[in-house]
């Protein structure tokens, strides 16, 4: 597996006809949109490329990632470090994908008309799906201490405590006077 002299736009299918492998690290500085969703990118983020066709004929992009971020806690407000890890199996071939009924199964991208493919984009789109929606320390976590364990959400009124329709049965009594 080479490393990779790192470009922004490939050629998608140059690639698939070499078969192309590659292992790289991307700086933080090409992963603009990542910095956003997190406080701070740790470290380069280590990648693994394969471009190849498969047994039908899809002309593919396989691989993997692992990033270290920091985030901040939603539930404490404390900073706090996570690996985030994924993989990817795309293909170009969207028409073909759906013959095959692999559509569900694979991600598809979409070439320029020059066959080539923002890698760098592409890369950037599938870390952001791995990051939770809500940021937080795992439930166990000695770090994060919440000033109150006892959360409630809106008021609860005694009447509606009694029965939640008594307003609505207190209501229609004023209207039928």
């Amino acid at each position: 597996m080479a490393e990779l002299a790192f470009s922004e736009v490939v050629n998608f299918e140059k690639l698939v006809a070499n078969n192309a492998e590659y292992k790289t690290k991307i700086d933080p500085s090409y992963l603009p949109r990542l910095a956003e969703a997190c406080s701070c990118i740790l470290q380069p983020v280590d990648v693994e490329f394969k471009f190849y066709e498969d047994l039908q004929g899809l002309r593919t992009i396989e691989g993997s990632f692992n990033a270290k971020l920091r985030f901040v806690c939603q539930r404490c407000q404390k900073e706090f470090d996570k690996e985030i890890t994924g993989s990817f199996i795309s293909t170009c071939d969207e028409e073909k994908a759906r013959s095959l009924k692999l559509d569900e199964k694979l991600d598809i991208v979409e070439l320029n008309e020059d066959g080539s493919f923002n890698l760098l984009s592409f890369l950037e789109d599938c870390i952001l799906l791995e990051i939770p929606y809500i940021t937080s320390h795992d439930e166990d976590d000695p770090e994060c201490v919440s000033a109150d364990d006892s959360w409630s959400f809106g008021e609860l009124h005694e009447d509606a405590s009694k029965n939640p329709f008594s307003a609505l049965a207190d209501l229609k009594d004023k209207l039928k006077k």
